[in-house]
């Protein structure tokens, strides 16, 4: 699961870590951030014939490269392109600009645990509705949810 939105790579990202992803079949597509300051290429002796193409726009890139390299928090990723679409449309059926990472949700619920196909939140010594008031305030979206208690008397939110 990724940690936050998609970002254009960091102006320190050295090209040569980016040739040395590519490959001679297609290009590979490096999003960047473009300011002030004019985008400077080097011509990098390299042995093989490989090809970074480098635009602001990620649509352009999506649509020429296989591969996409990015920023993820922050580390540089090569993701291919269809991961890249399926991120970004996830993001807009969701409204939300990224898809709250564990670390978020372990931060507001410190008991926090998955267990199948949900996470389960132990209501020792907050109720459910205060854990839903505040995933509300944390604009964290809630599918559904549901109180189980256990036979100790203590609950647990799902």
């Amino acid at each position: 699961m990724f940690h936050g939105p998609p970002l254009p790579l960091s102006p320190d990202v050295p090209l040569s870590s980016l040739l040395a992803c590519a490959g001679p079949k297609e290009p590979l597509g490096a999003w960047v951030k473009c300011g002030p300051v004019p985008l400077q290429v080097y011509l990098l002796p390299h042995t093989s014939r490989c090809l970074v193409l480098a635009s602001s726009d990620l649509g352009f890139l999506v649509g020429r490269c296989g591969r996409v390299a990015i920023r993820e928090g922050d580390r540089t990723v090569v993701l291919p392109t269809e991961t890249l679409i399926h991120w970004r449309a996830l993001q807009v059926a969701t409204a939300t600009p990224y898809l709250p990472g564990l670390e978020r949700l372990r931060a507001l619920f410190p008991g926090l645990y998955a267990v199948q196909n949900y996470w389960s939140i132990p209501v020792h010594t907050r109720s459910p509705e205060e854990v839903l008031a505040t995933c509300v305030a944390e604009g964290v979206r809630i599918a559904g949810s549901r109180v189980v208690y256990a036979g100790d008397g203590e609950g647990s939110y799902r």
